[in-house]
């Protein structure tokens, strides 16, 4: 992979958080799918109105025959020590995320009632009670601001900036014939009800189409790359994993069960199958750390390339 298109997804366009970052992803990204001879179309949803997607597809609508799917945006922050993330397994991710996600909430709780109690019964001059009170405020605000919102976490180089860089580098390395065939999808709202997915697997039906889908989600470090795939897709995933390039290699696939599909953008593709590297845990459960943390700064390119390069021998081998 070119170390320069590598720096330009994971540095400067390395947070995707809040709409003004996305729009200036959406700029770099569109530029470059353009010179790679791609048109661009919004896929555009919301919920409850206040939650919009706004997905960005590459691609021929009527010939394309496999979309590659990436998740652009980026993560909000945890504070917390430990953060898992199972780009493999929806449910263990919320199961081991509770912590990360609700413990520093609870403990900023406590804080506030305790300086409200403190500037209520310890603090007899009036200016530093109503300073104390002023603080509480700000901090309740705060607070609510991290529940509803979150506030985006500065490096995300492997969730999912890595995917990005991937995502460009392939289209670029394909001809004519291949563009005709092979798409790309950017979606957006990657978290919960996964929104962007929905939006876009809603529009694919509503022009009558259901290509293959290939995600890829966390590709850019770990021990171990393996292949997920609905129940229904295991021959996409066996033609795509033998295409590794690595001799001596071979690329483990796994089945989805309905609750590992849960909250991950493969409840929502009908003929899918999602590539993810990372670390095995003791049920042999595909996971990464310190995603949506100021520990993910860095990925193997070299590791990169290799899913890259097993891409587009799979693509060549559909011909």
């Amino acid at each position: 992979m070119e170390q320069e298109l590598f720096e330009k997804y994971t540095k400067t366009y390395g947070k995707r958080f809040t709409r003004k970052q996305k729009h200036k992803f959406a700029k770099a990204l569109h530029e470059d799918m353009t010179q790679a001879g791609y048109e661009k179309t919004m896929i555009k949803g919301s919920k409850l109105i206040v939650m919009k997607a706004e997905d960005y597809f590459y691609g021929n609508r009527k010939r394309m025959k496999t979309v590659i799917v990436v998740p652009y945006d980026t993560p909000e922050r945890k504070f917390w020590h430990k953060v898992f993330y199972f780009p493999l397994d929806g449910t263990k991710t919320m199961n081991k995320t509770l912590i990360a996600t609700y413990v520093p909430i609870i403990l900023l709780y406590v804080f506030i009632l305790a300086g409200l109690y403190i500037g209520g019964n310890f603090l007899s001059a009036p200016t530093m009670a109503n300073l104390m009170s002023f603080l509480m405020f700000v901090l309740v605000i705060f607070l609510i601001y991290l529940m509803v919102h979150g506030i985006g976490n500065r490096y995300n180089v492997n969730r999912n900036s890595s995917a990005v860089a991937a995502a460009v580098a392939l289209a670029k390395s394909l001809d004519k014939d291949e563009r005709q065939r092979i798409a790309f999808l950017f979606t957006d709202k990657n978290k919960g009800s996964f929104l962007g997915a929905r939006c876009a697997d809603e529009d694919f039906v509503k022009d009558g189409k259901n290509p293959n889908v290939i995600c890829l989600d966390c590709i850019g470090k770990g021990d171990t790359t393996m292949i997920g795939y609905n129940p229904s897709n295991r021959k996409l995933a066996m033609e795509i994993a033998k295409c590794y390039p690595e001799k001596g290699k071979q690329i483990e696939t796994i089945k989805l069960d309905e609750s590992m599909r849960v909250q991950t953008a493969m409840s929502y593709f009908r003929k899918a199958v999602v590539i993810a590297s990372g670390t095995l845990d003791e049920d042999h459960r595909l996971y990464v750390m310190g995603t949506g943390t100021g520990k993910d700064r860095d990925a193997d390119t070299t590791q990169i390339t290799k899913i890259i390069n097993m891409l587009q021998a799979y693509i060549k081998s559909q011909k």
